[in-house]
């Protein structure tokens, strides 16, 4: 037996070794407190402990399970808010911990990629601001929400190398996507909804509800590209009863970024020959829907008709102060998480609709990591974007093992659409779904830079011709 698998056996003894103290440190806690909730507590460890020690083996499950946590938006789906942080943080750091147990004493390290070093240095540049932010606590905890990101992604972009890998990111996301429409239903069927006002699905925010309907739906439209015969049929049908959902939950929410960016989505079907059929079926059955219970669409209408809130929601007022803002402090910003209370006197002296207000946020993500990182966050989060971006556009034609060819117009269309809803939204400068694009984006250069790995990996373990040139670089492997 070599070195590498001893010392990979070592560190996962221990890591369980550090567990199980950890664990009788938190059990005698608990028996000397003498919390009358101490049994149901111990009852929970041992529950969590076992199904660590199951997912010891399984790290990409435990990603998935940390994702699909985090990826659950504010509201009643989380329960108990003390409850759901601590379920959701434990899951991060056990996906961390898995994730480097496997990795030590293995030949394969740890994979990076230009998105994830500049989230690292955004993170890196966000704690020096934090040497003249004024509320460090809310710093810090801009700076957990990073860190937490950062974690999410480096995990699963080192996870994700296979399409059967991508396969169960797109179940991870289409479970979340038909777990809202099932939430969306029984609000409406149970919960007594008026078609004159917002849907408001288990008090989770109208704007975000449909920024997770359309971060959801390439989950759900992927199982279309890798099947055939007669459960593709299925699968075609039940996406098409999804994106009916997205057009109905969207207008029903009342959120009009959402609303106009599925109408592009459809719309940015249309030009690709792959997904046509999904741009025309939605079509129809908006203009369907429309004629036939047009009351569906009583709440956005109004909301169009008047004009509430302006023709940017009242917006422009608050992206008009963050330039203020963003004028005194061009370099380096108030401090990573300061950015909403800096930003209260300077829209207070524009208008007295929002002084009760001190935590809005500049409703623009560029504006609120420019206010609190400066212009140098702001160049490293454009970065970030980009990187993801490029990666995609380079890496599409370099697949050894090609990727359904309609994954390329739906990503373009679920991103156009992504970002005129998310553009104007608060406070998601890094939320959990634009995690999810970016991931997605990324996805075909992770592909195809693994499988140049195995080419490299393969050809120099065996005997080859020698007109054959071995590839000595995955650029060199990946053309």
């Amino acid at each position: 037996m070599n070195a590498g698998i001893w010392a990979g056996r070592n560190a996962v003894l221990g890591i369980l070794a550090a567990g199980m103290v950890a664990l009788a440190v938190v059990i005698a806690g608990l028996l000397l407190l003498r919390d009358p909730l101490a049994p149901l507590l111990l009852i929970g460890l041992a529950v969590a402990g076992t199904l660590g020690l199951l997912l010891l083996r399984r790290p990409f499950t435990t990603t998935l399970i940390a994702w699909f946590l985090i990826l659950l938006p504010p509201g009643e789906l989380r329960f108990s808010e003390g409850a759901y942080t601590l379920a959701a943080n434990g899951a991060v750091a056990a996906a961390l911990g898995v994730g480097l147990a496997r990795a030590m004493g293995r030949p394969v390290s740890i994979r990076w990629n230009a998105t994830c070093l500049l989230v690292l240095l955004y993170i890196l540049w966000g704690a020096v601001t934090m040497l003249w932010a004024p509320d460090l606590i809310e710093a810090r905890r801009k700076l957990v929400v990073w860190t937490t990101s950062f974690i999410l992604l480096l995990m699963i972009t080192n996870q994700l190398r296979s399409l059967d890998a991508l396969d169960r990111f797109m179940k991870m996301l289409s479970l979340m996507g038909w777990l809202l429409v099932s939430c969306a239903i029984y609000t409406l069927l149970f919960k007594g909804y008026n078609f004159e006002e917002r849907l408001k699905v288990f008090d989770i925010n109208e704007n975000v509800f449909g920024l997770m309907l359309i971060t959801t739906l390439p989950g759900v439209l992927w199982p279309v590209l890798r099947s055939s015969g007669l459960r593709r049929t299925v699968m075609m049908v039940l996406s098409v009863v999804f994106l009916l959902c997205v057009l109905l939950g969207t207008a029903l929410s009342g959120s009009r970024g959402s609303s106009l960016a599925v109408l592009l989505l459809l719309l940015s079907f249309l030009f690709g020959k792959s997904t046509r059929v999904w741009g025309i079926t939605g079509l129809v059955l908006l203009l369907c829907t429309a004629v036939a219970a047009p009351f569906f669409f009583d709440a956005i209408s109004h909301r169009f008709s008047a004009e509430e809130g302006g023709e940017f929601g009242g917006r422009d007022l608050i992206w008009q102060a963050s330039l203020q803002l963003l004028g005194d402090y061009p370099a380096t910003g108030v401090g990573i998480g300061n950015g909403p209370f800096a930003l209260h006197p300077y829209l207070a002296a524009l208008t007295t609709a929002t002084n009760h207000r001190l935590d809005l946020p500049s409703h623009q993500p560029f504006l609120e990591v420019a206010i609190e990182t400066g212009l140098f966050g702001l160049l490293i989060y454009v970065a970030m974007l980009a990187s993801a971006v490029a990666s995609f556009i380079a890496f599409r034609a370099t697949a050894r093992r090609e990727m359904p060819s309609a994954y390329y117009p739906i990503m373009v269309g679920v991103c156009v659409a992504y970002v005129m809803a998310w553009v104007k939204s608060g406070g998601l400068e890094i939320h959990t779904s634009l995690l999810v694009i970016l991931v997605l984006l990324l996805a075909p250069s992770l592909i195809a830079k693994t499988e140049a790995r195995e080419i490299i990996a393969e050809r120099r373990s065996g005997e080859l011709p020698s007109r054959n040139r071995v590839p000595t670089s995955v650029a060199d492997a990946t053309g």
